[in-house]
């Protein structure tokens, strides 16, 4: 089977392997300084429980947003480059909905993988236009759910 990352991959593949494919994906392209400086937070943004879980979410969508902003050059050189790009980003998508954001319990892997089909069609080129198309779907999904 290939490992397109299509809904019809992510149904069926056990949640251990996607869960160490992505984490191993997203490591790979935000180097560890990105990490330490997007997860340190200033004195204000720890002051109550709701300003820290804020900060905790703005870093959890900037995180995903720049390694999805960086594998057009992670895979440039390779073969068959635009596939693998396309692969990778629905690989750190179902991380962004899976693991960033917990979103299975409110939205169906369908309907997540619907929503990235229609995105990947169009997909941003950095960072800052990945960090809007992420907190637009992260409203499409909000709405969804209720």
């Amino acid at each position: 089977m290939q490992l397109d990352y299509t809904f019809s991959c992510l149904s069926t593949m056990p949640r251990e392997e996607l869960e160490e494919l992505s984490l191993r994906m997203v490591h790979r392209l935000v180097p560890e300084e990105y990490l330490s400086e997007i997860f340190t937070f200033d004195s204000e943004e720890t002051e109550s429980e709701d300003k820290l879980h804020e900060a905790q979410l703005d870093a959890m969508l900037r995180l995903n947003a720049i390694a999805l902003s960086q594998l057009p050059a992670l895979f440039q050189e390779s073969e068959n480059s635009a596939q693998n790009i396309l692969r990778m980003q629905r690989l750190v998508l179902w991380h962004f909905y899976a693991i960033s954001f917990h979103l299975e319990a409110a939205i169906p892997l369908e309907v997540h993988c619907n929503h990235v089909e229609v995105l990947l069609k169009q997909s941003p080129e950095n960072t800052l236009e990945w960090v809007t198309t992420l907190t637009d779907l992260l409203r499409q999904y909000a709405k969804i759910a209720q």
